[in-house]
């Protein structure tokens, strides 16, 4: 009878030590006979930043093939802001994100700017095999053009750039007098040289070009 009860409490002392030691109680420590088991624990709701992080991975499609070679990136940088913006050429930001970086420096105002802007530098950047682009000027808002033309600058009274359709940049490496001519060749509206200051101006206005400093 000893040797019965004894077994009987090993058996119990191992069941115990299995079940602590896989993180859970045993199912008999508090069920009863004829009790049915409890239903498994739901696992707990995404929070928001797992959704918002799902999200965005859905908007940029699938993860590229482990082994293959990713998609290039342009990184835009605003001279101003001192920000950078990284693009992949496969897919283009919001153009919130668009408007916010290519906002005006001295008021910090935005504008709807024209999404075709990007476009031009990036083709411009794919062109001529560069992934950095240095953005000299996108929004201006129309008193800091006020202001730069009382200060007596080269900047037209109704610029493209007080509209939201004109950009100004440069690409590290790229003769500037090169970068003005692929411009005027693709006939997409205003191009401005401006040799001395070392940028492009581009908008998509019509097709007409000067020069400046």
């Amino acid at each position: 009878m000893r040797r019965w009860v004894a077994s009987i409490a090993v058996g119990l002392a191992a069941g115990l030590a299995a079940g602590l030691l896989c993180g859970r109680e045993p199912a008999h420590a508090h069920a009863e006979p004829g009790m049915p088991a409890a239903p498994a624990t739901a696992a707990p709701p995404a929070t928001k930043k797992l959704r918002d992080v799902l999200t965005k991975s859905a908007k940029h499609g699938a993860l590229p093939v482990p082994g293959t070679r990713p998609r290039p990136l342009v990184n835009l940088y605003n001279l101003w802001t001192k920000e950078w913006l990284a693009i992949d050429l496969g897919a283009l930001p919001s153009g919130d994100t668009i408007d916010r970086f290519l906002r005006d420096h001295f008021t910090n105002q935005r504008a709807a700017m024209q999404p075709r802007l990007v476009e031009i530098v990036m083709a411009a950047a794919t062109r001529f095999h560069c992934d950095v682009a240095n953005v000299v000027s996108g929004f201006r808002h129309p008193k800091y053009n006020l202001i730069l033309r009382k200060k007596g600058h080269q900047v037209s009274r109704d610029s493209q750039h007080t509209l939201g359709n004109a950009i100004d940049f440069a690409l590290p490496g790229v003769p500037t007098a090169v970068l003005h001519a692929w411009a005027k060749a693709q006939q997409l509206g205003g191009v401005g040289l401006y040799l001395e200051s070392g940028f492009v101006h581009m908008d998509i206005g019509p097709i007409r070009s000067w020069s400046g400093e």
